[in-house]
């Protein structure tokens, strides 16, 4: 099995679902989307597989979307709504894989490389890992289903400075929000992924994946509440002049002057 933008690697009980775009640190395009979604469903298939370990190839986990990409291809109402329902499926594949998932977090994670993470069963951070939820900054909001994950993890006060200030968190600051298990050294994070890996392996299966089964459906049971703003959400506040002007900021370093607009 093999794909554009992503790997999966290893055998038997313990997989690495690896995205596999090292020279742009993992920025999301339309095709790491597709891929994701692709290797979920090929995870599904495998019947030995008992738990994931998510990371990122080269020097960052994940860098978020890939703003070149959505900034050259524009596009219609409908082609917003398609890229956005397209991140909506695989965020939501990741977190509906009914291996246990974890997400070995280096680097960066920014908006939807956080959206993954925060999808994973458990995270471990780097202690020089940083996370950012950049959406609002950009003028667009938080889709992909993540608002529901990030309250679900670090609470709604919290949710709301994470996702609002879209400012950069360390990684002890992130452990203490409960966004994190656990933080380690940046040299040992391949080893305490895997040592966590093997935990859930000692474990027995059946009823490690009803526990699992059942959390997630305590707490994702309103999340379809809010589910119908999502990609109508983020497809409007992408097409206002504010967004834009947020984003000709963020590639020229300039300041933005907000319009409400």
């Amino acid at each position: 099995m093999e794909w554009e933008t992503v790997k999966l690697e290893g055998e038997g009980a313990i997989r690495h679902l690896v995205l596999d775009r090292p020279q742009v640190h993992n920025a999301v395009n339309r095709q790491l989307l597709a891929d994701v979604l692709a290797a979920c469903a090929a995870i599904e298939a495998l019947e030995d597989c008992r738990c994931v370990i998510m990371r990122g190839e080269g020097p960052s986990f994940c860098s978020g979307a890939d703003l070149k990409e959505s900034v050259s291809q524009g596009g219609t109402v409908a082609d917003g709504l398609r890229r956005a329902r397209l991140g909506e499926r695989a965020v939501d594949a990741l977190g509906e894989l009914t291996p246990v998932t974890i997400a070995a977090v280096h680097g960066h994670a920014i908006g939807g490389g956080a959206c993954f993470a925060m999808a994973c069963d458990f995270r471990i951070g780097a202690e020089s890992a940083k996370v950012s939820i950049r959406e609002v900054s950009l003028g667009l909001s938080l889709s992909w289903h993540s608002i529901p994950n990030t309250v679900h993890l670090v609470g709604p006060s919290r949710a709301k400075e994470m996702i609002m200030f879209a400012e950069t968190y360390g990684a002890e600051r992130l452990l203490e929000y409960g966004f994190y298990n656990q933080v380690v050294p940046d040299g040992e994070l391949g080893e305490a992924a895997q040592a966590l890996a093997e935990k859930v392996l000692r474990q027995p299966p059946i009823p490690t994946a009803m526990t699992k089964l059942s959390v997630n459906a305590y707490v994702r049971a309103l999340d379809r509440a809010v589910f119908h703003l999502d990609a109508p959400g983020v497809t409007l506040t992408g097409r206002t002049r504010d967004s834009g002007t947020a984003k000709e900021a963020f590639f020229s370093g300039g300041a933005v002057q907000w319009e409400n607009e």
